[in-house]
């Protein structure tokens, strides 16, 4: 009789085993995704703020040498379109971030609250989950900036030099005078 009774135990526990194993995997494995997921935004993270580094930097160096003095803007002609084709060498798309995320805090104003922003921002959402299963749909927005400060154009630096040789921003008058200086 005992062994009819504990055979009956021991079928009517059968399954719990497996039931347990399963529960644990699914946990596991939605684990797993999800850190290899947040690493995955890592990287991509720093890949875009590599490239909107490099993109800001190729806006911040632009300069047509157009001898244009006051506002930069002449100057500055055709450097939000090399910046951002600069970002978009970076093939980005293929990380789910458009081109289009990429913006230019644009240089020509002499505010110098706003002097420092000048350079470029990526604004982009990732998912937290890849099966949106752990955190639902949620996305997390990242931005990256590089605000690296616009130089002046070479105008303005001749501009700069010839005020503090001569006293006026024009050294056409003055023929004696080699404009040479190693920054502004």
């Amino acid at each position: 009789m005992d062994r009819i009774k504990k055979t009956k135990r021991l079928l009517e526990q059968s399954g719990q085993s497996t039931v347990e194993f399963i529960l644990t995997f699914a946990f596991g494995v939605s684990l797993i995704l999800v850190i290899f997921n947040t690493a995955m935004n890592f990287a991509t993270g720093y890949l875009v703020h590599y490239a909107t580094f490099m993109a800001s930097r190729v806006y911040l160096t632009q300069d047509n040498f157009t001898g244009t003095v006051g506002n930069s803007a002449p100057a500055l002609s055709g450097a939000e379109e090399k910046a951002k084709s600069a970002f978009n060498i970076y093939k980005l798309t293929v990380f789910n971030v458009s081109n289009e995320s990429f913006k230019i805090n644009p240089a020509g104003n002499t505010d110098p609250s706003t002097y420092m922003t000048v350079g470029g921002v990526t604004t982009f959402e990732l998912p937290i989950d890849i099966l949106e299963k752990v955190a639902g749909s949620k996305k997390l927005e990242m931005t990256s900036e590089s605000f690296i400060g616009k130089e002046v154009t070479r105008a303005e630096c001749a501009s700069r030099t010839c005020f503090g040789i001569t006293g006026t921003e024009s050294c056409d008058d003055t023929y004696d005078i080699t404009l040479y200086d190693d920054g502004c």
